[in-house]
């Protein structure tokens, strides 16, 4: 066995680890699909949002699943699972990209939610709200097109060569070192192909490899600074109509926006903060073995984003727990809001 490369067993409890997490994301994922549809009514507009979220990380979840599996697939089906495995990794980290821009438009539509009530008529914010929402619907179909038809177009541009690496005779002299290399090589974890040698596994396509970094840094650096200047401006807006005195609890609102946000950006922080580590330290040092330990952190990082997801979106907002408990309030209640002249009145008295 190459010293730089992973040995069997350390490749056998990266896949255990990732499929258990993994499974727990899909769970969570799953409830919060199935609580969009049949609590639909309830949960009012947020069940577009919620439902697109949790199906972008159910998809995420069980394609990477797929693809950690292949890891336990005998030697015979190497070249069958090479080709799975270079469809199915840059696929689950499409529908991550995905999901990346669903959190971005949720922090706009949660934003657009909060300030246009207090700022119009009834009337007039009904038909602007129409508006919005149906831009927020064409936005909805781009942020899924624009990542799939770039994987298609990834996918049809890989050069990379599918060549057997099984050796003719198990009883050569290297038969075992062949053997494990072999394993090593196709093995199917999240990144680990960053950090293959060329000379050691002529498999691995440098120029792909860039573009897997690049495109991982882009997405979570954009919705990290997206996100977190979509909800300081809306702490601004509050903290303006504090100082106006139009607000009664504004600094108690602002506390739950920051609290709410807050726990947005940290899943993204805790769940990606390993991967664009290990993506670093793939420039400058290729002996895997050294790094399992961060690569075992990035395991259970990774896996746990829709898990974690479900949680902070949905099942920790009291709101979203009444909703599908059967309670007769929608999500975003729009009936009864108050709009600016009635709050600048009630204020006034």
């Amino acid at each position: 066995m190459n010293s730089s490369g992973l040995s069997d067993d350390k490749l056998a409890a990266l896949s255990s680890i990732y499929i258990s997490l993994l499974s727990l994301s899909l769970i969570g994922s799953c409830s919060i699909l199935v609580l969009s549809i049949v609590k639909r009514r309830h949960l009012n507009e947020q069940a577009k949002p919620l439902f697109q979220l949790a199906l972008a990380d159910f998809l995420a979840s069980l394609v990477l699943i797929g693809a950690t599996i292949i890891n336990f697939l005998s030697y015979t089906t190497i070249p069958i699972s090479e080709v799975l495995c270079t469809d199915l990794l840059p696929l689950s980290l499409t529908f991550y990209c995905i999901s990346f821009l669903l959190v971005i438009i949720y922090a706009c539509e949660s934003a657009h939610t909060a300030q246009g009530w207090r700022e119009q008529g009834e009337a007039e914010h009904r038909r602007q709200s129409q508006r919005s929402w149906r831009a927020f619907d064409f936005l909805y179909i781009f942020v899924w097109l624009i990542p799939l038809i770039g994987y298609v177009i990834y996918i049809r541009t890989m050069s990379l060569s599918l060549v057997s690496y099984i050796p003719a005779s198990k009883d050569s002299n290297n038969g075992e070192n062949v053997w494990t290399d072999t394993r090593f090589c196709n093995s199917c974890i999240l990144f680990l192909q960053l950090h293959i040698d060329n000379n050691f596994c002529p498999t691995v396509d440098l120029h792909h490899n860039n573009l897997i970094r690049g495109f991982t840094f882009a997405s979570v650096l954009s919705v990290l600074t997206c996100c977190t200047l979509v909800y300081w401006r809306l702490q601004s807006w509050y903290r303006h109509y504090e100082q106006a005195g139009i607000f009664r609890d504004s600094q108690g609102c602002t506390g739950r926006i920051w609290s709410s946000a807050r726990y947005m950006i940290l899943v993204i922080i805790f769940c990606w903060t390993p991967a664009l580590v290990v993506i670093c330290l793939s420039f400058a040092c290729s002996e895997s073995d050294r790094l399992f330990p961060l690569f075992v952190i990035q395991a259970i990082s990774v896996s746990l984003q829709g898990f974690l997801n479900s949680i902070v979106y949905a099942w920790r907002r009291r709101n979203f727990r009444e909703a599908v408990l059967g309670e007769r309030l929608p999500l975003l209640p729009y009936a009864n809001r108050a709009f600016f002249e009635q709050s600048l009145s009630e204020t006034r008295q």
